[in-house]
């Protein structure tokens, strides 16, 4: 398995243990992730409706308000700079109220009007086109609210547009890379383990063989003539031998050599032979 799609742990119970705890932790957040992306795309949609239908009040206010203007100043002609001369406080102000929504902060914009605020056109039109200034003040007050429903509206859509995005980043990031990795290190885990349960049944096979096969032979010992020296050997039982022990050969167990090593004159002596893997039973 590539290292780079797993994580750097050693094989043992304890950090399996870790790795499914971190699984169950990982899978906890994973759900309440995703169902956070659904109450936001939920609240989103709902939010971009509301400001659909505000976009569209505010282009029809706009034109009456406009309208209204237009009309005033065909009745009493040009106003605007003597407005702009007598503009005191102002008489509807914006609150902000902070909201929650799904764990994502946002501010929500509020009309309220001042009516301790001084009016400096409140007799205004008294001489000609009173009527028509009353119905253009009230319009545009409307016009006012309607665009800072508009622009709270449009506040809540774009911060839970991001929101919605980095969620989603989120889970994505969970569903393709954490959670995978995490399935690998298992993975991993559990193939190490097992590999190590097989090699450990395999020594413990092999230990009980050889316990067992030396049990099972005879000490007996023969002479056997190896040169000009006997040297005493071990009776071993055959390969080709299946059931019995009839067939024997011999193999030399000990080398006791009285040969004397002189200048020129070296006489050879038999070795032991150890039997090795290939004379096991299994």
């Amino acid at each position: 398995m590539n290292s780079e799609n797993r994580y750097p742990v050693t094989a043992s119970l304890f950090m399996l243990r870790e790795i499914k705890q971190r699984q169950e932790k990982v899978n906890r957040g994973y759900q309440l992730l995703k169902r956070k992306a659904e109450a936001l795309r939920l609240r989103g949609r709902q939010a971009t409706a509301a400001l659909a239908t505000v976009q569209a009040l505010v282009g029809h206010s706009l034109k009456e308000a406009y309208i209204s203007l237009a009309g005033i100043k065909f009745t009493n002609g040009e106003s605007n700079a003597l407005v702009l001369e007598n503009v005191g406080q102002a008489q509807i102000r914006v609150q902000r109220t902070s909201e929650n929504i799904s764990g994502v902060p946002t501010v929500s914009l509020q009309p309220i009007e001042d009516f301790t605020a001084g009016d400096s056109f409140r007799y205004a039109g008294l001489g000609a086109g009173g009527h028509r200034t009353s119905e253009t003040k009230r319009a545009f007050r409307e016009v006012i609210r309607i665009l800072i429903k508009f622009a709270s509206l449009r506040n809540i859509c774009l911060l839970l547009d991001e929101a919605v995005r980095t969620t989603l980043r989120k889970v994505n990031g969970i569903e393709k890379v954490i959670l995978p990795k995490l399935r690998n290190t298992e993975i991993y885990i559990l193939t190490e383990m097992d590999e190590r349960e097989r090699e450990e049944y395999h020594r413990l096979k092999m230990v009980k063989a050889k316990k067992n096969f030396g049990r099972l032979l005879p000490n007996r010992t023969e002479r056997k003539k190896c040169g000009d020296n006997d040297i005493p050997v071990e009776v071993l039982p055959s390969k080709s031998q299946t059931n019995s022990i009839e067939i024997l050969e011999v193999k030399p167990v000990g080398v006791v050599s009285t040969a004397s090593v002189s200048a020129g004159d070296f006489k050879p002596v038999c070795l032991p032979h150890y039997w090795d893997d290939e004379d096991l039973l299994f």
